[in-house]
């Protein structure tokens, strides 16, 4: 537990100042490696990462698409992604005897699920309507239902939630990773306030509401990666973060929340409609 919660900080530590330059390349860069290294560590789960034929030119797609998401148009990066799966296809007709087609579909939905995940941080940062405020509660949803899920759970669990896939989490965890996600979007929301960045003003019933989402959200990515681990019986999906595991195993409510985010911003183009701040 120690260990846990001293890597945490240093993380945070390290992590937090590089928030302030999201607005640099530097934060693409960043982002970029974290989606390869998860790739990367996908792969190795599932035993695609020794095929070098699919699983490099999958590790670069997993850097190149997050370090270009802002700055080249969406049809370029589909189309990019249209490549890299006949890229695969093609593969499996030359290196048949070592890719099969199910080698290819798991290496695309491992290499395009990842890559997403992350690269949705950085579209979210783009938004033209408080996107560098939008954005940091993509880190405040994950990271504040993790550690009191973790928290409460130690205290208080006494009923599992999912057994079967995670059986260290239970539901007084859940139920407190929710609670205090919902405050801490409210505390941010009166720090916005506070600081005065933006002339609009939070509404804090839909940040509460919008917590209790983002918490349900972070939960089922969580233990979306627990079933992932289980299918293949690792434990972790790396070891970057002693404690915690790889960056899958930090970063895996992320990268659920994230994407979400991005399709509720897609549908909600003016996050002033959407009612966070008002």
């Amino acid at each position: 537990m120690l260990t846990r919660i001293i890597t945490g900080a240093v993380a945070l530590i390290i992590f937090v100042p590089v928030l302030f330059f999201s607005h640099l390349v530097i934060f693409d860069i960043l982002i970029a490696l974290i989606a390869l290294l998860g790739t990367f560590e996908l792969l190795k789960c599932t035993g695609l990462v020794k095929k070098y034929i699919i699983s490099v030119p999958s590790c670069a797609v997993a850097f190149i698409l997050p370090v270009m998401i802002r700055y080249i148009r969406k049809e370029v990066l589909v189309l990019m992604v249209a490549a890299y799966l006949f890229y695969l296809l093609y593969a499996s007709v030359f290196a048949r005897k070592n890719i099969s087609t199910g080698d290819i579909a798991l290496c695309f939905f491992s290499t395009v699920y990842v890559t997403i995940a992350f690269a949705s941080i950085l579209i979210v940062r783009n938004f033209k309507h408080h996107g560098e405020v939008i954005y940091l509660m993509i880190f405040i949803g994950a990271w504040s239902t993790d550690t009191f899920a973790y928290f409460t759970g130690r205290l208080f669990g006494k009923h599992k939630l999912m057994p079967s896939i995670s059986p260290n989490k239970t539901v007084e965890g859940a139920v407190g990773g929710v609670i205090f996600c919902s405050l801490a979007f409210m505390l941010f929301g009166f720090i916005i306030s506070a600081t005065q960045r933006f002339e609009a003003e939070p509404d804090y019933i839909m940040l509460a509401a919008a917590g209790i989402f983002t918490a349900v959200v972070a939960i089922l990515g969580d233990l979306s990666g627990s079933a992932i681990k289980r299918n293949y019986n690792v434990k972790d999906f790396g070891a970057i973060f002693p404690g915690h595991g790889g960056i899958l195993d930090r970063f895996d409510s992320v990268m659920a929340i994230a994407p979400v985010i991005m399709i509720i911003g897609a549908l909600f183009t003016n996050f002033e409609e959407y009612g966070l701040f008002i």
